[in-house]
């Protein structure tokens, strides 16, 4: 398992800050953790930020390592991330981008068993119908779909996913976060999604980082971060929780938040 540390991280853009001051250290292993927050509020940055692909002040360790200081190959067996934009549509078959997206980084792994590897990340995402389409003649969801099989035929042992969802119905989104749920607890690592649906997280996410103007603005479990006062800093609507059947928090949004004198 790897441990992550994340101390006094800054990161800004242009010159501009867009998040400062933010210590995050109490990640339990085999945790799924939503991150939330408005647009442009610094979701993405945070997460190419611990994915050594963005500058920052700061430390985020890995392990005890700082980031900066790790090789590629070292971050990369690490972490994984998966950016918003889809995997391009080329004529490269699915299988084998997923199979070069293995060998790319596991480079201790015999030719076989990322054939293996590679076979059941098809299976386990239930897209092997399209395991020797081209990328071409997918949709965007069925190749966001293969993006994700990339991120996880590497076996990480921290997934750092943007929007995985964005291009997918509800049937699949329920599957995918299925899947990283599963993953994450039979390997005790971690994976850190940032999520437009506010409720799926709530149902699917052990813990939230609500993210607001410059910093976050509440974590913790479902039922403690998010109130409806955060609701309110963070996305100026009112809005309240509810209990579902399952026992699940679920927010009700009543409308926009006016201000006295708006």
């Amino acid at each position: 398992m790897t441990k992550l540390d994340i101390r006094d991280l800054v990161i800004a853009h242009d010159k501009k800050t867009i998040l400062s001051d933010i210590t995050l250290t109490d990640f339990a292993p085999g945790s799924v953790i939503g991150v939330l927050g408005p647009n442009g509020v610094g979701k993405s940055s945070f997460l190419r930020s611990l994915a050594g692909l963005a500058p920052y002040g700061g430390s985020i360790a890995y392990d005890g390592d700082e980031n900066r200081k790790l090789s590629h190959n070292q971050r990369a067996r690490k972490v994984a991330y998966l950016p918003q934009t889809l995997p391009q549509a080329t004529n490269l078959v699915a299988y084998e981008a997923v199979i070069s997206a293995c060998r790319a980084v596991r480079h201790d792994l015999s030719h076989q068993h990322v054939e293996n590897l590679t076979e059941r990340v098809f299976d386990r995402l239930n897209i092997r119908h399209i395991a020797f389409q081209t990328l071409n003649r997918m949709s965007g969801g069925q190749r966001q779909m293969v993006g994700l099989a990339q991120i996880i035929v590497r076996e990480p042992d921290i997934m750092l996913l943007d929007e995985p969802t964005s291009a997918l119905d509800l049937r699949w989104q329920l599957g995918v976060l299925d899947v990283v749920r599963t993953l994450v607890k039979d390997k005790q690592g971690l994976a850190l999604i940032a999520l437009h649906d506010i409720n799926l997280a709530m149902r699917h996410c052990d813990s939230l980082i609500l993210f607001g103007e410059g910093g976050v603005l509440s974590t913790g479990t479902p039922h403690v971060a998010m109130t409806p006062d955060i609701l309110k800093r963070a996305y100026q609507v009112s809005g309240r929780l509810e209990i579902c059947s399952q026992g699940s928090p679920f927010v009700i949004v009543d409308g926009l938040h006016h201000t006295h004198g708006d």
